[in-house]
């Protein structure tokens, strides 16, 4: 899915400046610095709610199985 924003120039100049260092694209700039926030807003709330990064990992995992199960499960 495309979507369309507007950053700054330093922001440009940053992005285009890790394209190569490690990034093929501003877009995977972009989606990784997505992925990382959204990681922190799963810490952060993770810790508001006293929930321990295992058992909030235990439960990613749990979760991940049962959708790979339900989606593949014509080849199960």
């Amino acid at each position: 899915m495309n979507i369309s924003i507007e950053v700054t120039k330093d922001l440009l100049k940053y992005l285009d400046g890790k394209v190569g260092n490690g990034y093929t694209s501003r877009s995977e700039v972009a989606r990784d610095a997505f992925r990382k926030l959204m990681q922190e807003d799963i810490r952060r709330q993770a810790r508001l709610k006293s929930i321990s990064l295992q058992d909030l990992e235990k439960a990613r995992k749990d979760v991940c199985k049962t959708l790979i199960e339900e989606r593949y499960r014509h080849y199960i």
